[in-house]
């Protein structure tokens, strides 16, 4: 198989959104009396109500926000952007959780403070400051060679999807339809939570993908299928090129999903024993080493033609002199 994914070309701007980044983390503040402006940084009060009735899980008190953020609710960077410490305004927007989420609330928002963010000055100090190089021109260097070994590992990410997805397109696979019935209906049940915990709607879900209920059906009934089919594949290639797996691999790969899902490590193993998930670990490393295989045996390039190795890429993005570093 032969596919194609970007370039890993890295730009000035690749590069000098990661010396702002750094910028950002070595900032210091300072109150400024004057209106807000986007990006300012603000201590804020928030009060919600409904048809002239505080709502009391919407109060709050001394709540840092960026202006320009727009993290917390619609139409608060609107709200503030003018105003001055002291100074008030309400307006419409919808809350995002709670029992009125979804519906039109009046929220009040008093500004307490308004500081403007100060950037430390690109040179030499900085650099010995913010790292262990001794010059900008180092910094941006070993940047420039970060961001590289990113791109490197976003072709890999690509390459992996594109090859999966040109061998389920090749492949027309009988599936148990009570299987698809399953695995759709737990899709589903798992998305209306993670909706239900972001306090977002169903309805609104579909306004902000821009699809109708038949159109997510569909879809979902597709990326379902797909899924099965390409686990089958996999399991196959596993079964006759007879991988297997050892004890480090499996517990690198908990622990990389523990990280993943942001729960403490031993909370999760326990978890994972109590629940009997151990088998459905073991099957997604070996089936990550099947994949593997498979994007190693095709040809992938770049658009700009450039045959990509990625037998040799190793985990940080760098190339390995052998198979055994990969």
């Amino acid at each position: 198989m032969e596919v194609t994914v970007e370039d890993a070309e890295v730009s000035d701007d690749d590069v000098n959104e990661q010396l702002t980044a750094l910028q950002e983390r070595f900032a210091t503040f300072s109150e400024v009396d004057r209106a807000v402006a986007d990006g300012d940084f603000l201590t804020i009060d928030l009060s919600a109500a409904q048809n002239g009735e505080q709502i009391p899980e919407a109060q709050a008190a001394g709540m840092p926000y960026t202006v320009g953020k727009a993290t917390m609710l619609d139409g608060l960077d609107e709200a503030v952007i003018g105003l001055k410490a002291g100074e008030s305004k309400t307006f419409t927007t919808q809350l995002v959780g709670g029992d009125l989420a979804g519906q039109d609330v009046e929220v009040t928002v008093t500004v307490q403070d308004v500081k403007e963010q100060q950037l430390p000055e690109l040179d030499e100090e900085f650099a010995q400051t913010a790292s262990e190089f001794d010059s900008i021109d180092e910094l941006r260097a070993d940047l420039t060679e970060r961001v590289t070994r990113g791109k490197r590992m976003q072709q890999a990410n690509e390459a992996r999807d594109l090859v999966l997805d040109e061998i389920v397109a090749k492949i027309d696979a009988p599936l148990p339809e009570t299987l698809v019935t399953e695995e759709i209906a737990n899709r589903r049940q798992q998305i209306e939570q993670q909706l239900a915990m972001a306090g977002v709607s169903f309805e609104t879900y579909l306004d902000d993908e821009e699809q109708t209920v038949d159109e997510f059906e569909a879809e979902l009934e597709k990326r379902v299928r797909d899924s099965l089919v390409a686990q089958f594949v996999l399991d196959q290639v596993v079964a006759t090129e007879e991988f297997g797996i050892d004890d480090s691999e499996l517990s690198q790969h908990i622990m990389r999903r523990a990280q993943q899902s942001g729960e403490d490590p031993n909370s999760y193993i326990q978890h994972i024993m109590e629940h009997n998930h151990v088998p459905e670990m073991v099957s997604e490393v070996l089936r990550g080493k099947a994949l593997a295989s498979l994007v190693e045996g095709a040809k992938v390039s770049d658009k700009s033609g450039n045959v990509i190795d990625l037998a040799n890429l190793r985990a940080d993005g760098t190339f390995g002199e052998d198979d055994a570093e990969a």
